[in-house]
């Protein structure tokens, strides 16, 4: 008995530690999602829209009511110029998610890659202070018609710069907030530790220069994928738990 409690606490204990460092979500390969992605193609290149817009069945805007906008700024690296961003990091979203647009030519745009993936949408933010263009430099945000386990993006004009991903429920309360800082383009993906379906929404801000940030290839699914830090770590509790038993003969 004394042998099968050891191991057995030896078991919980690890596994308990690795779920105290856990964050709510786990990044996963985007090819693990099962779905269709938003694609946006149905935008006019170089479109402004001033007004909430609904593409595949998710609602775009600039930030959720009860999000306060700011602006920030960064400086452009390898120049004297700074560029200004919409920053949330102010309030948080009410119960319900209530998507609000922002100003008339500072919400979204429409921006058509010519490549294979075609268009993208990004956030209109504030003007910078030598006039340059602010399309790609403001928040967005979206609300899905129900709630998801995982989502999936691309990023596209990113340069390594300041990113960062706010998860919500439907309640307005935050799943977690997930860096993406340094991300070049490419397609990412995250899902809830769990297989848990409750991500309701989600905003993005950021902080990289020159062209801004756009989005897309949006992809949502309630399927479950891989969560290789739990398996892994589940491997690791057998294992002590063999070595435990080798040396208790």
């Amino acid at each position: 008995m004394h042998f099968t409690t050891t191991a057995l606490s030896a078991l919980l204990l690890a596994l308990g530690v690795s779920a105290a460092q856990a964050g709510a979500t786990t990044e996963v390969s985007y090819a693990t999602l099962v779905g269709a992605p938003i694609t946006f193609s149905e935008l006019a290149d170089g479109a402004v829209i001033d007004g909430l817009l609904t593409s595949g069945g998710v609602q775009f805007g600039e930030r959720f009511d009860g999000q306060e906008l700011a602006v920030a700024k960064a400086p452009r690296p390898g120049a004297i110029a700074q560029d200004w961003f919409d920053d949330l990091s102010f309030g948080a979203p009410l119960a319900g998610l209530t998507l609000l647009p922002g100003a008339i030519g500072a919400n979204l745009g429409v921006y058509h890659y010519g490549d294979a993936d075609g268009a993208a949408i990004f956030g209109i933010g504030p003007q910078n202070s030598d006039g340059s263009d602010p399309s790609g430099f403001g928040a967005l945000s979206a609300r899905f018609a129900s709630p998801v386990s995982a989502l999936g993006f691309q990023l596209r004009d990113a340069d390594g710069g300041a990113i960062t991903l706010q998860l919500y429920r439907a309640d307005g309360s935050l799943i977690e907030t997930v860096d993406l800082s340094g991300r070049t383009d490419g397609r990412y993906a995250f899902a809830r530790n769990g297989g848990v379906a409750d991500i309701a929404g989600f905003s993005l801000t950021h902080r990289d220069s020159y062209y801004g940030v756009s989005l897309d290839n949006l992809l949502l699914t309630t399927a479950a994928v891989p969560e290789p830090g739990a398996a892994l770590l589940f491997i690791t509790g057998l294992l002590t738990l063999a070595a435990l038993r080798r040396r208790a003969r």
